[in-house]
C-alpha cells in the first residue's frame, strides 16, 4: 500500500458536481437525438447509444457518491466513453491517417488514465495535460476541424452529447486530489478491485485463487462439517453471566461470540467470494432469521448484527438482542422485510428480472450499500438454532446468491451416561452443531484449525469474557 498513491474527491468539490451534471447532460442529450433522427446509430447502437449512455449515468450517479472512497470507479466509464470515442472520430474522419491517429492517442488516454487511478502514477497533471493536448490537436488540426464543422451542423444534440464528454472527463480531472502518503496505523484505503464490503485479497495459493472459476457456484464449492461439545462450562458460564444481569444470555450468545473471536485470530474465515474473486470482510457480521413470536403463525424476519473482533460475550450480547428486539418490534418496517413485502405484489416476472438485476450488480461490485446492509444474503456467517424447536441440526445449504460463505446450525441440549476418568459412571449435557463452510475462501487445513479453536471456546467460554490479546489481521 505504500506504493500505491490514492485519489479521492470530497462532496464539497465543485468539480464533481460538475462532471456530474455534464454526464446527465450528455445522456440527456443523446436520449434526445435518438428520438429525433438517430441516423449515427443505425449501425451500431450498442456502441453508440449504450455504452456513453451507461458511462455517463455510471459518473452522474456512482461518482458523487464514492468518489472519497473510490475514485478509481471512474476508470470503467472512462475506457467505455474512450471505446465510444474512438469510434465516433472513426466516423467524423474520412482520413484514414487521422483515424489511426485518433485510435493511437485516445487509446493511449484511457491507458494513462487506468495506469494514474489504480495508484501507479503519482500525479494526475499527466493525463490532464494530455487530455488537454489532444483537445488543442483536434482544435489546430484543420482537416479533424472542417470534418467535425461538416458533420455536426445537422446532429446538435449528438454535438451537446459529445461536447459534454469531454468536458466532464476534463472536471472529474480537475475533481481529483491526492491523499497524503500512507503511514502505518491509517485506516485501510481502498484501492482497485475492492468492494465496499470487502478488500480484494492477493496473496493466495494458486489453488485457492482458482478454485471459484472450476467451481463457480457457493453450494459447489460446500464443505460439511458436524461436530459436539460437552457443555458443563458453557452452562456455568451461562448461569454466571445471567446472575450478573444478562437475563437472556444463553447458547446463542456463546456460538456467536466464539465466531466472532475465532474470526479475530483466523481472519480468512471472514473472507467471501464475489465475482469469482476471493474478498476480506471489513467487518465481521451475522445473520439470523427470528420470529416475532413463537407460534407457527408468527411472521420471520431477519436479523443482521455488526461485530468488533475485539468484542467480548457481553458485547455480542448486548449487540445481539438490541437487534433482535428491535427487529420484533419494527415488524415491516424493518429493512429487508419492506423490500419483500413490496417484491410480493410484482408479478413473478419482474421478480425474475429484480433477482437477475441483484446478482448482477452483486457480481461486479455495484450492489448499493443500503440494500447490502439489510441483505441476509451477504455477511461472515449465518445461524440457526434448532434447539428451541427441539430437533437435531441439519446442515443448511449456502446461498449462492451474496457473500455469506459460513452456515452453522445448533441442535438441542441432550444428556448422556458416561464414565469419567475413574470409571464412575457421570451423566453429562452435549450440544451437536453442524456447519457448511465455503471451500473458495481457504484450505481445509485452515478450516479444521480454525473449527478446533471454536470448539475449544466453547468448551471453556470464561475466555469469552475478555477481550483479545491480539486481533490477527489477514493478509492482503
Amino acid at each position: 500500500m505504500n506504493n500505491i498513491t490514492t485519489y479521492f474527491a470530497t462532496r464539497k468539490n465543485v468539480f464533481l458536481w460538475l462532471a456530474s451534471l455534464l454526464s446527465i447532460i450528455s445522456a440527456v442529450s443523446r436520449i434526445i437525438f435518438l428520438l429525433g433522427t438517430g441516423d449515427v446509430v443505425a449501425a451500431n447502437p450498442i456502441l453508440f447509444v449504450c455504452t456513453p449512455i451507461i458511462a455517463n449515468l455510471i459518473i452522474a450517479i456512482r461518482y458523487p457518491l464514492r468518489a472519497e472512497k473510490q475514485f478509481y470507479i471512474t476508470i470503467l466509464p472512462i475506457v467505455m466513453l474512450s471505446i465510444y470515442l474512438i469510434s465516433a472520430g472513426n466516423r467524423i474522419n474520412d482520413s484514414f491517417f487521422i483515424s489511426i491517429a485518433a485510435v493511437v492517442l485516445i487509446l493511449i488516454f484511457a491507458i494513462l488514465y487506468f495506469i494514474t487511478f489504480i495508484g501507479r502514477i503519482k500525479t494526475k497533471y499527466v493525463v490532464l495535460f494530455y487530455l488537454i493536448a489532444i483537445c488543442v490537436i483536434a482544435a489546430v488540426n484543420g482537416t479533424v476541424r472542417m470534418n467535425i464543422i461538416n458533420y455536426y451542423p445537422e446532429r446538435k444534440w449528438l454535438l451537446c452529447s459529445d461536447f459534454s464528454i469531454i468536458l466532464s472527463v476534463l472536471a472529474l480531472l480537475l475533481s481529483a486530489k491526492k491523499m497524503g502518503p500512507y503511514k502505518e496505523g491509517d485506516p485501510y484505503r481502498l484501492q482497485f478491485g475492492d468492494r465496499l464490503d470487502g478488500r480484494r485479497v492477493h496473496g493466495m495459493p494458486i489453488m485457492t485463487k482458482v478454485t471459484p472459476h472450476l467451481m463457480p457456484t457457493r453450494v459447489g464449492r460446500s464443505n460439511y462439517i458436524s461436530d459436539t461439545v460437552e457443555i458443563t462450562e458453557m452452562e456455568e458460564f451461562i448461569r454466571q453471566k445471567r446472575a450478573e444481569g444478562y437475563k437472556q444470555f444463553g447458547i446463542m450468545h456463546v456460538v456467536i461470540a466464539s465466531y466472532v473471536r475465532t474470526t479475530a485470530e483466523f481472519p480468512e474465515l471472514n473472507r467471501f467470494v464475489a465475482g469469482q474473486k476471493v474478498y476480506h470482510r471489513y467487518e465481521t457480521s451475522v445473520n439470523m432469521v427470528v420470529k416475532k413470536e413463537m407460534n407457527k403463525e408468527a411472521a420471520d424476519s431477519s436479523v443482521k448484527v455488526l461485530f468488533d473482533p475485539a468484542d467480548t460475550a457481553t458485547d455480542v450480547y448486548e449487540k445481539f438482542n438490541a437487534a433482535v428486539e428491535k427487529a420484533r418490534e419494527q415488524g415491516i418496517s424493518n429493512g429487508y422485510d419492506s423490500i419483500t413485502y413490496v417484491l410480493d405484489y410484482l408479478p413473478s416476472v419482474i421478480m425474475a428480472l429484480f433477482g437477475w438485476l441483484v446478482r448482477f450488480l452483486d457480481y461486479f461490485s455495484i450492489l448499493p450499500m443500503p440494500l447490502e446492509r439489510v441483505s441476509p444474503f451477504h455477511g461472515s456467517m449465518f445461524i440457526t438454532a434448532m434447539g428451541s424447536l427441539g430437533i437435531p441440526p441439519i446442515y443448511h445449504h449456502l446461498y449462492d446468491l451474496g457473500t455469506v460463505p459460513v452456515f452453522c446450525a445448533l441442535g438441542h441440549k441432550y444428556t448422556k451416561n458416561e464414565l469419567n476418568k475413574e470409571g464412575e459412571p457421570v451423566t453429562r449435557k452435549y450440544i451437536d452443531y453442524k456447519v457448511v463452510c465455503d471451500e473458495g475462501i481457504c484450505d481445509g487445513f485452515y478450516y479444521a484449525a480454525a473449527m478446533k479453536k471454536m470448539r475449544g471456546y466453547l468448551k471453556h467460554p470464561a475466555k469469552l469474557d475478555f477481550p483479545p490479546a491480539r486481533v490477527v489481521e489477514d493478509i492482503y
